[in-house]
């Protein structure tokens, strides 16, 4: 088993990789789905930590260790019979595995990426010699 930051390296060279290669070609258009697809992978994500951290009992100790607040935790995780994917979207885990834990990781964003390279820069407004 791959640890959480070595798997965030694989898929931040193929998001790397794929942006360069279809953003160049991209309309404005394509920032929703960018946004979307941001979102899909953090899941995808969260779904893959809380498999790793394999028990119930576990993921709410360490959501709570997190800055989950632990009422709420053992509620949510424990109501219904609900797999990692389930969980991957409730509350406490989108509260503590939210975009600034993945940032902290280095995980690429799509959508960020795409309006760096599509920024404008605006030159120095030049004064004219009038006088």
């Amino acid at each position: 088993m791959q640890s959480f930051d070595d798997c965030i390296r694989r898929v931040n060279a193929y998001l790397r990789g794929w942006i360069e290669f279809f953003g160049r070609s991209c309309t404005e258009e394509i920032v929703r789905p960018l946004h979307t697809l941001d979102a899909h992978i953090r899941r995808r994500l969260r779904a893959l930590l809380l498999r790793q951290w394999k028990r119930k009992r576990f993921i709410a100790h360490r959501l709570i260790r997190m800055g989950a607040r632990a009422k709420t935790v053992w509620r949510v995780i424990y109501e219904g019979r609900k797999g990692t994917w389930a969980l991957s979207h409730c509350n406490p885990v989108n509260y503590v595995l939210d975009r600034a834990f993945f940032a902290k990781r280095a995980l690429l964003s799509l959508e960020q990426r795409y309006r760096d390279m599509h920024r404008v820069i605006v030159p120095a407004q030049l004064s004219l010699g009038v006088g």
